[in-house]
């Protein structure tokens, strides 16, 4: 009988990095279960296509050049040398900025990440862009203007009241699902914000169903209740704040009753709120991505920092906690001359506190060549033809590029349209240095963790940073990518910390690089121009924007486009998250395509009443931008008039409604969860 074999890694599945025993037979994987030693461990059922992604025929497993508009099989010298001979002669025509890059959320905080933005500083493109474009880091820029990092709620200081603002858990976070019904049934409060019914708001004391974009009137409300009723902590207002006097101002007319019709929340249902989260600290907060979604998103968040600032519930246990943070070796490389300017140059916070550029306003430079064309892509482990918004866009964006890359492990919409396919690896075969986002981890303990190689790369595949490493040095930079192996890798990105890499691999659940404190500010400050919580932004002041949380109606909604309401009566949300996938990743793996088989749009049964729809009828649902076919799924979870669709479908593509040229006008994220549609029974 053979010997089963257990590795011990970190599975990549989604963003929340579990810790997972992987169990070998002959080579090929018969099960994955949850590492002991991981204090992330509690698996979701993306877990049960791991085997799939190691053993599916449908892996890439050698480079592809397209030739004619066929696809052959290439050998990685010619696939390399192709592609340095092609930038090289595109850079001599265009400039180096003629190249943009953006890499995928697998590899964000990764060294592929690291190694694609030293290729983009040899090459001097600034032009560097990633997913979190639209995803995530809008709440890092919210939170970090007012407040200064990024804050996480704290669910092992036992919130007595916890509230979930535009997030789903139970869906996207397992391990923060299972600490909020663990505080449930000690008797803290829950307070859910969604238009959704998600399971949380089935059993939160408060569900507050708002209207899709409307996040930061809601907020100001209940700032007002809070400081008309002196429910604030005046001791850390008086001491630790700037602008306080300028927001009672601000809030004084933003009553409930001013808000209940914007948001669709009864005004005494806001008040009932305001106190329930005031008058139970500590409290936690867990804004989640929706708030990012919105073309008001920035100042939402804002408002939302500003009650946790306000009410005392910043950096306590049991309030909204952030971390000290983990600095590896820097791979940038300094002092290279960098041909600007770069995209998105009008969004410069986004730039300032994300040090990357948004990839959003590069999709209309990509049709136009305005102000200056892209003529070269280098895509890692994403699939912009369904996630990029306004996917009809991207063929034509495709059109105008003289040469398009594409590195992953199956063949993509995206990787369809690339001159040169290169096979990646997955997580399972590749080693990796993890830190953890501190919402990710249990309450924001800093960790990190060091994944392992499960088994050898399929095919002809390599390692995404080490094609990264090659095709620099098939562009003359080979003294920059001196490290051939992952070990040498990880030496030089540890120098300096206070972590082996020994002790990383003694440690196959992690290792705590910092203890949790709490109140840092009394002696640090807040990491901010004043070091202090910004009510008033001087910063956004500076650049034009509101200062003071300010709400604007979504760009596009039944009241800001009066002109359209009559055409486009119902509201289009896409994104709604789904434990079976993650954005526009394994749909093409058949144990999990047995769980979740087809796109659904939920409609109220009311809204489906008025057009005849049954549950199981296709609808068409149509915008200003297209139209996309899709079975109706008929439930009262969500608000008439909406229409809530995940995002990610090859077959029923949410993004061909969405729109890239409406955006925050701080962050430059798209209104994903507010679209103006029809709806129409396809008989």
């Amino acid at each position: 009988m053979d010997q089963v074999r257990v590795v011990k890694t970190i599975c990549n599945m989604c963003a929340s990095r579990c810790g997972i025993d992987v169990y070998l037979e002959n080579g090929r994987i018969t099960k994955v279960t949850g590492m002991q030693e991981s204090p992330f461990n509690m698996l979701c059922v993306k877990a049960r296509g791991i085997p799939e992604v190691a053993h599916s025929k449908e892996r890439l497993t050698s480079p592809l050049m397209k030739v004619g508009g066929t696809f052959k099989e290439v050998s990685w010298d010619e696939a390399l040398s192709f592609a340095a001979e092609k930038l090289t002669a595109l850079k001599q025509e265009y400039g180096a900025r003629s190249l943009l890059v953006h890499i995928g959320v697998p590899f964000i905080y990764s060294q592929t990440e690291y190694m694609a933005r030293r290729f983009c500083d040899l090459f001097g493109t600034p032009n560097y862009t990633t997913g979190a474009s639209f995803c995530f880091l809008a709440r890092v820029i919210g939170e970090s203007l007012t407040c200064g990092a990024y804050l996480s709620a704290h669910y092992p200081g036992a919130p007595k009241c916890m509230v979930i603002w535009g997030q789903n858990p139970t869906e996207s976070r397992l391990l923060q699902a299972d600490f909020i019904h663990a505080l449930l049934g000690r008797g803290s409060k829950l307070i859910v914000i969604d238009p959704r019914v998600t399971p949380l708001a089935k059993k939160a004391d408060i569900h507050a169903q708002i209207r899709p974009g409307t996040d930061c009137a809601l907020a100001l409300a209940m700032l007002n209740v809070i400081i008309e009723e002196g429910l604030y902590d005046k001791q850390f207002v008086e001491n630790w704040t700037v602008g306080f006097p300028e927001l009672i101002r601000h809030v004084k007319e933003f009553a409930p009753e001013k808000a209940e019709p914007i948001t669709w929340i009864k005004a005494e249902l806001i008040r009932e709120m305001a106190r329930m989260y005031a008058a139970n600290s500590p409290s936690a907060v867990s804004p989640g991505i929706s708030l990012d979604h919105s073309t008001n998103g920035i100042q939402a968040i804002r408002a939302i920092t500003t009650l946790i600032a306000i009410t005392g519930n910043i950096d306590v246990p049991g309030g909204n906690t952030y971390g000290p943070g983990f600095r590896m070796a820097n791979l940038r490389v300094q002092g290279k001359p960098v041909d600007g300017p770069p995209v998105g140059t009008e969004y410069p916070i986004f730039t300032k506190y994300t040090q990357e550029q948004s990839v959003v306003p590069a999709i209309e430079q990509l049709c136009t060549g305005n102000p200056y064309p892209i003529k070269a892509l280098l895509i890692t482990g994403c699939n912009p033809a369904l996630t990029w918004p306004n996917s009809n866009k991207f063929p034509r964006c495709r059109e105008n590029l003289d040469f398009m890359v594409v590195m992953d492990i199956f063949m993509t919409d995206t990787a369809e349209m690339a001159d040169l396919v290169l096979p990646g690896t997955s997580f399972l075969e590749t080693e990796n240095i993890r830190t953890y986002p501190s919402d990710m981890s249990r309450g924001g303990l800093p960790l990190i963790a060091k994944s392992n190689r499960v088994i050898d790369p399929v095919g002809n595949s390599m390692e995404d940073w080490k094609i990264w490493a090659e095709l620099g040095s098939r562009m003359g930079f080979a003294e920059y990518f001196p490290w051939k192996e992952n070990e040498e890798l990880f030496e030089f990105l540890l120098q300096g910390t206070n972590i082996s890499l020994e002790q990383l691999k003694q440690n196959p659940g992690g290792v705590y690089y910092g203890g949790r404190s709490h109140k840092k500010y009394l002696t640090e400050g807040f990491n901010t121009p004043s070091r202090k919580v910004e009510i008033y932004s001087k910063t956004l002041e500076d650049h034009n924007y509101d200062p003071l949380p300010t709400f604007h109606e979504p760009q596009e909604s039944p009241f800001s486009r009066k002109d359209i309401a009559g055409k486009y009566p119902y509201l289009f949300v896409s994104g709604s998250r789904t434990i079976v996938y993650h954005h526009s990743q394994c749909r093409n793996l058949s144990v999990l395509r047995k769980i979740l088989p087809e796109p659904l749009l939920e409609i109220n049964p009311l809204t489906a009443l008025e057009l005849d729809i049954k549950d199981g009828d296709y609808v068409m649902v149509g915008s200003l931008r297209g139209s996309v076919k899709v079975k109706a799924r008929l439930t009262k979870d969500v608000l008439p008039a909406t229409v809530f669709m995940q995002h990610g479908w090859r077959e029923a593509n949410a993004n061909l409604l969405t729109n890239d040229e409406e955006r925050d006008p701080i962050s430059g994220y798209p209104g994903f969860r507010s679209v103006m549609c029809r709806l129409r029974k396809v008989i």
